[in-house]
């Protein structure tokens, strides 16, 4: 797969060549001075429907580069994108050390326009922080290089997520014991392409389980553990299969992090997965799937 492959071309040019932290595209000391705001905590990242009157999600991040001053934070529907017409300011909040950001479901609807009621159930909004320095320069996803806020590399946290969430209604996917097939929306360990048809096995109340997650030769399935009550998701780590034409046998995968959901009421599947063999790690990726 594309993924394993650029990783294992990258360690071999780093053998033969090696680099130093100044020649790596992107590097944020090489690109002149600046700010952005790294990761200290993920904290709640659930919004609960029955209780939008408390509900609120939170991240607590620390500055990198030039002192920051204050941190506007902006939201959309849907995946983060770089089009800042389509964000809604929510609020400021001044920078102190290591910052707790908050955001209440109230304070995410009246950014939006719409009542908290009128939260999607199943739907994930992006939050995202625009850093601005004490020198009056302004920073986001939108003037920042891809490379700093999406590699982990750079541990920063620019956007982060609030997911309102249904119950798991495992009839809502299917009758138990059916096979459903699920089209892929994205694949960042890039196995297949969007539109891949995937079939997945409603295998009881609180589990499904897919025959063939990724692209191995042989395949073995992977099975999903949801929470009833948020649909949360769990897959324990477990083999997947082989990719032979790499050399790698015995590769495993497992859920890490928070955004992992399978949303009965929307029919979609929200898996973030490390992939493994042993003691390497080729990295966390994001899969998403929906009920064709």
């Amino acid at each position: 797969m594309k993924r394993l492959l650029s990783i294992l071309t990258s360690i071999s040019v780093l053998l033969l060549i090696g680099c130093k932290k100044g020649d790596v595209a992107g590097d944020f000391a090489s690109q002149g001075i600046g700010s952005y705001v790294t990761k200290v905590a993920l904290g709640n990242g659930i919004i609960d429907y029955a209780n939008l009157g408390s509900s609120k999600v939170d991240v607590t991040v620390r500055e990198y580069g030039t002192p920051v001053e204050k941190i506007k934070i902006y939201a959309s529907v849907g995946a983060a994108n770089t089009n800042t017409a389509t964000w809604k300011f929510v609020k400021e909040v001044p920078y102190s050390g290591d910052t707790k950001l908050e955001v209440s479901a109230t304070e995410l609807a009246a950014a939006l326009g719409i009542p908290p009621t009128g939260l999607q159930t199943g739907q994930t909004y992006t939050l995202y922080n625009q850093v601005i320095s004490k020198d009056g320069q302004v920073h986001d996803i939108s003037n920042m290089n891809s490379t700093m806020y999406g590699s982990p590399n750079y541990n920063s946290l620019m956007t982060w997520n609030a997911v309102v969430v249904c119950p798991f209604i495992a009839t809502q996917i299917g009758a138990i014991g059916s096979t459903v097939p699920f089209v892929v929306l994205q694949d960042d360990w890039a196995d297949w392409s969007p539109g891949t048809i995937i079939n997945v096995t409603v295998t009881s109340a609180t589990s499904l389980t897919i025959p063939r997650l990724w692209d191995t030769n042989p395949f073995l399935p992977t099975v999903i553990n949801i929470a009833q009550a948020t649909g949360a998701a769990t897959v324990a780590r477990a083999g997947y299969g082989d990719y032979p034409q790499y050399g790698i046998s015995g590769i495993t995968h497992a859920s890490s992090g928070t955004n992992n959901w399978v949303f009965s009421c929307q029919g979609t599947i929200t898996l973030t997965l490390n992939h493994a063999v042993g003691s390497t790690n080729y990295g966390t990726y994001i899969v998403r799937l929906r009920k064709q």
